[in-house]
């Protein structure tokens, strides 16, 4: 059963990230199209960097996003009995004139040159919250990444991710959510797999400043939905603990 619950938390990510990520995190199996036309590593994790026997040296990545990691929410944050998964992680990104990610149904500029990410889950594997902090280098960059993500949800009412027999078919809808940070749009995506069956996930972006914070809070389609208390909460802890944080890599 253990085992079972984690196949399904797996696909759980890797459907979500694909269909929503803001220029996706980095770890979770990926499949051909999740995958960033970048010379930096691929998107996130269910499997992310190990919390125990860690080098002496630790990674330049995670020394580069330490700032922004410190920052992400922790399990406090969460209801109680909630575990961490992935742990908290950083990726750093060298987009190269050209390069491109998948969101949705359309490939869009990749832009950001980082990301923090943490993902917490019911020990019954749903529902699961995944956050992470877009790093851009600049307001200006965020602000377009973000226009960006908003058209391509207008766009992509429904779409496929994959395909064949194992493809996962999804479609967005309107969600109503409360003005935080710079800017931002919420959606509500409902996605249905051969794997992880049908799932409701409520994804929330916000920009504050240069980082463009996503949160995806999922649960199975037809349970109780997303708790809209607990996801609102995460956004403006997450806005909070970024508004006097880290200055813009190029400003």
């Amino acid at each position: 059963m253990k085992k079972t619950r984690l196949l399904i938390w797996a696909a759980v990510a890797v459907a979500l990230l694909v269909a929503c990520g803001g220029e996706p995190a980095a770890g979770i199996p990926a499949t051909p199209a999740a995958t960033q036309r970048a010379a930096a590593p691929t998107e996130p994790p269910p499997t992310a960097a190990p919390t125990e026997a860690l080098p002496a040296t630790p990674p330049a990545a995670t020394r580069a996003g330490s700032e922004y990691v410190l920052l992400l929410p922790r399990e406090a944050a969460v209801p109680a009995g909630w575990a961490m998964n992935p742990a908290p992680a950083f990726e750093t990104r060298r987009p190269q004139p050209g390069d491109t990610y998948r969101f949705a149904c359309q490939d869009l500029t990749a832009r950001s040159v980082g990301i923090a990410t943490v993902g917490y889950r019911s020990l019954e594997g749903l529902p699961s919250i995944h956050i992470e902090y877009v790093i851009y280098p600049t307001a200006e960059a965020a602000a377009a990444a973000l226009a960006d993500m908003r058209q391509a949800v207008d766009d992509c009412a429904e779409f496929d991710i994959g395909a064949g027999e194992g493809a996962t078919s999804a479609a967005f809808s309107p969600l109503d959510f409360p003005a935080y940070g710079d800017a931002g749009f919420a959606a509500v995506l409902r996605t249905d797999s051969p794997t992880a069956g049908a799932l409701l996930t409520h994804m929330v972006k916000v920009r504050q400043g240069h980082t463009v914070i996503g949160i995806n809070h999922a649960n199975y389609d037809g349970q109780e939905p997303p708790d809209a208390a607990l996801t609102e909460s995460l956004v403006a802890l997450a806005v909070g603990n970024l508004r006097d944080g880290p200055v813009a890599p190029e400003e």
